[in-house]
């Protein structure tokens, strides 16, 4: 994986937007679970972290894990604000 990548797992009928949607429809591996992994090119961690999040649980970030760990950072946080 190269640095400005990203390797995902997406819901069923979940879409990406830009060269995402082409990485995903060539190199996307779908699950008997329904759920695609799929790596991704990403311009930044801070962008594939906002635009990744706007997705909820429909999409679950392996990889980087500094987008990983960035991501559940603010989900934590999230979450305590709601609690």
């Amino acid at each position: 994986m190269h640095r400005d990548e990203a390797v995902v797992r997406l819901a069923p009928g979940t879409r990406l937007t830009g060269p995402a949607v082409r990485a995903v429809d060539a190199n996307g591996l779908t699950g008997d679970d329904g759920w695609t992994v799929a790596t991704v090119p990403i311009e930044s961690v801070e962008h594939a972290h906002d635009e990744f999040l706007r997705l909820g649980t429909a999409i679950e970030v392996l990889e980087p894990p500094e987008l990983r760990a960035r991501i559940t950072a603010t989900v934590t946080a999230l979450a305590r604000t709601y609690a």
